[in-house]
């Protein structure tokens, strides 16, 4: 009997693991993986001093992917695969710049935009669960005219107990801003601004004892736009 039982063990953990898969732009999306720089699996980046916490695996070079248009201000959806782990998501912009497929996003230049840890007695993941694994927010009303990387990320936390356990689940997808002038702080790094043995990366007290409700995901404060 013990050979079913792991087997059906490791079909949960893959099946638990995801992508961000498509967005829309006030309702309007342009297609399946359309826009997005897809990884080439569905597994988590651990190591938060790699490249890869960027735009994940191969995510360096949007080469061949659209460039998607949206306005200061405009509401964006986004849809990940389905995960049980706990965690939050959270979203970040990184531009303007010329040209977003070019743009590796290595280095100063990050910004939050976008964040949902523990609301109401669930994580993120469980809100989305209920709305087909959608998550909804408003692009800052107050941004330069230039294309971005828009950096979605899911934080998986069953693994947080252990250092280097919490799972890191990136997409980066394209955008072409039409704005008009702003300026947004704080800024971050990635990477740089993610140390595994930070506070909201690793929480050996996660499931016996961790207050979900003091949660704050990494990235710092959502920045002001002005």
């Amino acid at each position: 009997m013990l050979k079913p039982l792991v087997s059906m063990a490791l079909v949960a953990v893959v099946s638990a693991h995801q992508n961000f898969h498509q967005l829309w732009v006030n309702g309007v999306s342009p297609g399946y993986q359309v826009g997005i720089r897809m990884p080439p699996s569905n597994n988590p980046v651990t190591d938060v001093t790699s490249n890869d916490i960027v735009c994940n695996v191969n995510g360096a070079s949007g080469s061949g992917v659209a460039v998607v248009d949206a306005k200061a201000g405009d509401t964006i959806e986004v849809q990940w695969d389905s995960s049980t782990h706990p965690g939050p998501i959270t979203h970040m912009l990184y531009g303007p710049v010329s040209d977003a497929a070019t743009t590796s996003g290595v280095g100063a230049g990050w910004f939050k935009i976008d964040e949902q840890d523990y609301v109401d007695g669930e994580w993120a993941n469980q809100i989305m669960e209920a709305v087909n694994m959608t998550h909804t927010f408003k692009l800052p009303s107050k941004l330069q005219t230039g294309e971005y990387l828009l950096r979605s990320e899911m934080l998986a936390l069953h693994g947080s107990q252990t250092l280097g356990g919490a799972q890191f689940y990136i997409g980066c997808a394209q955008l072409s801003i039409t704005g008009s002038s702003g300026s947004c702080s704080p800024k971050i790094s990635l990477p740089g601004a993610y140390n595994e043995d930070d506070s909201d990366i690793y929480i050996p007290d996660f499931y016996y004892g961790f207050d979900p409700t003091t949660y704050k995901a990494p990235g710092g404060a959502v920045a002001t736009c002005s």
